[in-house]
């Protein structure tokens, strides 16, 4: 996911990272604001280093949202 997706998404998207990252607050989604590079901050500071974990999970969220399976991980 590129941060053009990540940004179309956010507003479905920030529904869920909470559920899925339960140590981000509420002010984090206020800051992370449709940025993929935030994002990964954000949950990285709170988790450690799960880049990898981050952002496949949010290409897994965006491609069952929008049903574009392509490159599916």
């Amino acid at each position: 996911m590129n941060q053009e997706q990540f940004a179309h998404s956010w507003d479905q998207l920030k529904r869920y990272v909470s559920v899925k990252w339960t140590k981000v607050t509420k002010e984090d989604v206020l800051l992370i604001d449709g940025n993929l590079e935030t994002f990964n901050a954000v949950v990285e500071g709170r988790y450690g280093n799960l880049k990898d974990d981050v952002s496949k999970w949010a290409h897994r969220w965006n491609c069952h949202w929008t049903g574009k399976y392509d490159g599916y991980q």
